[in-house]
């Protein structure tokens, strides 16, 4: 008998010991120095780790990736801009244009998104509209309509106003827009370039502020920022085995170290889980007078979640009547569900019913269709 006891309690810890080992473990949230902050996932837009991520506030240079958006979405890439005197008079950090210098609009691009050159973005910003409150007006709508809705522009390189911010939450929207594009992909990638300065007949060579890309394993975009007002900020984007990561720190002591934790936490504790299986019956509600006293209601389809640990903080909400009027038809909608991982909303689809159901017959015309008079 005690042989028996001690093979099963064998048999009880190898299970255990395997089950453990499989099993993803609860990560402890990194420390950050930065108090507000924003993990995504980069093609579901899914928020995997954030703290005040809502909170308005400076963003400084990291604005140039929407002035790099709406520059490609207006210009072409070899059209020639005119320096104006406004925009030779841009404070620091500036490249160096002086009013009446041409310049082609892929060149300013590598000053502004690599080198965060002040001066190149005011150049962009006049090119395309005119003037730069114009612009700047097209950034704040542009943003708007990418999701990014606590968004304000008043400029189009970042200087300091008291009415132009965003949130961590929305620079991971814009920045994941901007990867969207290929060309714009390529240079928030892009260690260094060289770039055609009007003023020298030689091309200059210059180094992309965002140290992550020289020292984090997949690291490859995308813009720092800094004033005294932001402090220290980056929105940082990392790639491993197909999977892409949008890191954002704001008025951080250490951006590239906060985003480099950020990242780690996405790539080494989360994985995708199926929340919501579309083959499982979610509810059942009440036919009122059909001819199934019951229907069994679907969801329309799958839902995944990145989740950390064996219990993420993972909530369902539904909208449904519990009781609902025939004739019903196979497909049809009969609530929703919307799926949510630390109370960010992730997706939300249709609950449906997948059988028809017509109304029950009255007692009569039961009897006359028995009869197969009917």
């Amino acid at each position: 008998m005690k042989r028996v006891n001690k093979a099963v309690r064998g048999l009880v810890l190898a299970f255990l010991t395997l089950f453990f080992l499989n099993a993803p473990l609860a990560a402890a949230v990194p420390y950050l120095s930065s108090a507000y902050y924003c993990l995504a996932d980069g093609d579901s837009g899914q928020i995997i780790l954030s703290r005040q991520a809502d909170v308005v506030r400076p963003v400084a240079s990291t604005t140039k990736m929407m002035t790099a958006i709406l520059a490609t979405e207006y210009a072409g890439s070899k059209e020639i801009a005119t320096v104006s005197s406004h925009a030779q008079k841009t404070p620091q950090y500036s490249i160096g244009l002086r009013a009446g210098q041409e310049v082609e609009v892929a060149e300013l691009l590598k000053a502004a998104l690599i080198r965060s050159a002040n001066d190149a973005a005011v150049v962009l910003a006049e090119h395309v509209a005119g003037e730069e409150r114009f612009f700047a007006h097209l950034m704040s709508k542009k943003a708007f309509t990418i999701g990014a809705v606590n968004t304000h522009f008043c400029n189009a390189s970042g200087l300091p106003s008291a009415d132009h911010y965003s949130t961590a939450y929305d620079l991971t929207r814009i920045g994941s827009y901007l990867l969207e594009d290929g060309y714009l992909k390529g240079l928030v990638a892009s260690r260094r370039v060289q770039f055609q300065h009007p003023g020298y007949h030689q091309p200059m060579l210059i180094d992309n502020t965002n140290t992550l890309l020289d020292n984090y394993p997949g690291a490859d975009g995308i813009k720092t920022g800094t004033t005294n007002a932001a402090g220290k900020c980056l929105v940082a984007s990392a790639t491993r085995n197909g999977r892409r990561l949008i890191a954002v720190a704001l008025k951080s002591g250490n951006r590239s170290n906060d985003c480099a934790s950020l990242l780690d936490y996405g790539f080494q504790s989360t994985q995708l889980m199926k929340m919501v299986d579309k083959n499982v019956p979610f509810k059942q509600v009440k036919v009122a007078n059909g001819r199934c006293p019951y229907v069994e209601l679907y969801p329309a389809e799958d839902i995944y979640v990145w989740a950390a640990g064996l219990n993420p903080d993972i909530q369902k909400r539904v909208k449904v009547n519990y009781v609902v009027q025939p004739p019903l038809k196979a497909g049809q909608k009969l609530g929703s569900m919307s799926v949510y991982a630390d109370n960010q909303l992730v997706r939300s689809t249709e609950l449906i019913c997948r059988q028809d159901v017509g109304q029950e017959l009255n007692p009569v015309r039961r009897f006359l269709q028995n009869l197969k008079v009917l």
